[in-house]
């Protein structure tokens, strides 16, 4: 019988990445990783997850010179590196797969039918940990910015990632100072999750960081937690901020008043 930990995560994943595993026996499961469908994965979970680490068991890929062997054994070191007792560990797992799969001489072959690259909606955010209750996942986001025009910019840049674009909410805040004018500007929205976006424009002001905007992703799986999504809206924004050391920034400038 699987854990509710990883029932949750997989509930999870299947809202985020719709089929992207499939059921193959008790405690063993077939993943596809997105962008490598072509991949599969299969993956045993001990009884005792996520106390104990999952282990792959074998990789299948429909492509021709492919190392099934060599690659099971790349993504178990990635699992083991990632892994924390305790901690559901697949969605990173999902994200740390990518480099290990990337295949130079693929994008290469791909290049000339795709369309002209736009930059990456990623790219410059420093990401939180993802967090799974009850069929919810929440994962945060954080970057600098400068203006108010930059951010409305980076938010929707950053919905243009297919993940982030499936989510229910993606709620938002920042606060910007002018360095020349001294001039504030703060703002935030519940993006649908009543009074979301101002607990994360709060949470900025006790952080005491300036030029810095956060947005937490949900997604949702059926199930109301409650005021739990607050704890976990906070834990996601709090974890992306000082991921990006915006908050040692704002420690050290208060440091330096008091002196």
């Amino acid at each position: 019988m699987i854990s509710q930990e990883l029932k949750d995560e997989l509930d999870a994943l299947e809202a985020i990445f719709p089929g992207c595993y499939d059921f193959i026996s008790e405690q063993v499961y077939r993943f596809r990783i997105p962008k490598y469908e072509y991949i599969s994965i299969r993956i045993r979970f001990p009884e005792k997850y996520p106390e104990e680490i999952p282990q792959i068991l074998n990789v299948k890929c429909d492509k021709r010179g492919f190392d099934e062997k060599h690659v099971a054994q790349l993504l178990q070191e990635v699992l083991d590196s990632i892994f924390k007792p305790g901690v559901v560990c697949v969605f990173d797992f999902f994200t740390e797969c990518d480099a290990i799969l990337y295949s130079g001489e693929d994008e290469e072959q791909e290049e000339a039918q795709r369309p002209p690259k736009t930059l990456d909606p990623l790219a410059n955010w420093s990401i939180s940990e993802a967090i799974s209750d009850r069929k919810s996942t929440f994962v945060g986001f954080a970057r600098s910015v400068d203006s108010v025009e930059k951010a409305i910019e980076y938010l929707e840049l950053l919905k243009q990632d297919r993940k982030v674009a499936k989510a229910n909410h993606n709620m938002t805040a920042w606060r910007i100072k002018d360095p020349e004018t001294g001039a504030q500007y703060q703002d935030c929205d519940d993006d649908g999750e009543t009074a979301a976006g101002g607990r994360l424009l709060h949470l900025l002001s006790i952080m005491d960081v300036w030029n810095v905007m956060v947005v937490v992703s949900r997604w949702f799986g059926g199930v109301h937690i409650g005021p739990d999504r607050f704890k976990h809206i906070n834990a996601c924004a709090r974890d992306a901020i000082v991921k990006g050391g915006f908050e040692i920034a704002g420690a050290k400038k208060k440091k330096k008043k008091k002196k």
